[in-house]
């Protein structure tokens, strides 16, 4: 596949997580195969203001997508400007998200009502980004499918390619990721298309290929406690022993990065998924609710990683 000037084989895509992809989080992603990661969304309005202050790129952390909100075509376009000059090799719109907060502004999801405005943001942000420009939607608002309208808009307004979540707004994450319409759309348009919803397997990643015929797969919430999940060669699931070397080094990118009070706050919320389903795994997470030491909680993770291999 070639998006821009990127030569890519059936890879594998990180998508934006709010309050999840940050740099520690896409570091991860990239040590077990991930081929592109993706910033968390950010307003467009906000990197205007804030500059870096709200995006910074790591040199290591290359192919990077920085994913842009907003409604307002001009805004976009030098929210567009500023992340390419930060590094970014790749600008994202989104027009798909579907939480309130972000449609009740025009932006996201609500975007899918209006092609037209759809169009007038693709084509003015267009002549500004010269490095490569996709877009993120969904199936439609609401049961009115419009994915395939929306995508063949993109393609003539000349972006490179097009992430598709094939639920509505309406559904936000509930019901089931209609793979069809992934199939639907890259049979419409010539563009690269990747293919999104419900990939939380390994083995799902194939299916997706093999059912849709998508140019690649991006992978959210199946991430989540899961970057093994990239790792195609992968035969069998994590062993605890992995499971704890990797929480730990989550930990230490996360120390690394940012204040030592959110450092304990953000792994404890990761912590929950890497130790979803394992034998005692609520009453440890309990545990490490209370505690407010980096140490304390280093030498809790690994008594509970102890007492698990010996369970």
């Amino acid at each position: 596949m070639k998006l821009g000037h990127l030569q890519l084989n059936q890879p594998l895509f990180l998508a934006p997580l709010s309050g999840i992809t940050n740099y520690p989080f896409r570091k991860l992603a990239k040590m077990h195969g991930c081929d592109v990661v993706f910033t968390e969304m950010i307003s467009a309005e906000g990197l205007i203001r804030k500059g870096q202050n709200l995006l910074k790129i790591e040199k290591d952390e290359h192919p990077i997508f920085v994913q842009l909100f907003g409604s307002d075509s001009e805004i976009l376009a030098l929210a567009s400007e500023i992340a390419e000059a930060y590094g970014a090799d790749g600008i994202d719109i989104n027009m798909g998200c579907p939480a309130e907060q972000v449609v009740r502004t025009g932006a996201g999801a609500d975007l899918l009502r209006f092609p037209k405005k759809v169009e007038k943001i693709l084509l003015t942000v267009r002549k500004r980004v010269k490095r490569i420009l996709t877009i993120k939607i969904r199936s439609g608002w609401d049961e009115d499918i419009n994915a395939v309208e929306i995508s063949k808009i993109a393609e003539q307004c000349g972006i490179d390619g097009l992430f598709l979540h094939p639920r509505t707004k309406t559904q936000k994450f509930r019901g089931k990721a209609n793979w069809h319409i992934i199939r639907e759309v890259k049979q419409a348009i010539k563009i690269p298309v990747i293919g999104n919803g419900d990939v939380n397997k390994i083995e799902l990643i194939k299916k997706m290929f093999d059912e849709t015929g998508c140019d690649g797969v991006m992978i959210g919430r199946g991430a989540l406690g899961n970057p093994w999940i990239f790792d195609r060669k992968r035969k069998l699931p994590p062993t605890s022993i992995e499971k704890e070397e990797t929480i730990k080094n989550h930990f230490s990118l996360l120390l690394n990065y940012e204040e030592e009070i959110k450092a304990l706050k953000d792994i404890k919320r990761h912590i929950f998924w890497y130790t979803k389903g394992l034998p005692y795994s609520t009453a440890f997470r309990e545990k490490i609710s209370k505690i407010k030491e980096v140490d304390l909680l280093f030498e809790e993770i690994r008594s509970y990683f102890t007492n698990l291999n010996n369970f």
